[in-house]
């Protein structure tokens, strides 16, 4: 779920989106950090306060090039970060990939992630 970097965007801290949604702070945490799945009241004021559809909110929207252009112009990002959204814009099947990771159930996503990673260490190790 894209809920801090809409958060963010807004410069709303965990306190003022708990506030505007009717919940408490580590409810907001816990949401977040994908130890709690939101219910669909929550998907619904989410969606609301950010003034975005919940398939937005959830990442399940097609998003096209222009888009991460878009973002990448808004966030500006620097170094590491622009390099990795010049490198998902010029890789469309990775990026799908990656906005398919989003939907598996977290605990699943994160055994994924942690693989990803070994074999990145790895790699990086061995061409050193």
């Amino acid at each position: 779920m894209n809920l801090r970097f809409y958060r963010e965007q807004n410069g709303w801290s965990q306190e003022q989106l708990a506030e505007k949604i009717s919940v408490s702070r580590p409810v907001i945490t816990r949401l977040e950090t994908g130890e709690q799945a939101p219910d669909l009241s929550y998907l619904i004021s989410l969606s609301n306060a950010f003034q975005v559809s919940i398939d937005h909110l959830l990442g399940r929207d097609e998003q096209t090039n222009e888009y991460l252009y878009e973002m990448y112009g808004k966030y500006q990002a620097e170094g590491s970060v622009s390099q990795l959204i010049d490198y998902l814009i010029k890789n469309p099947k990775f990026t799908q990939s990656l906005q398919e990771l989003l939907l598996v159930k977290t605990k699943d996503r994160k055994e994924i992630e942690a693989i990803i990673m070994t074999v990145i260490e790895r790699v990086s190790n061995v061409s050193k």
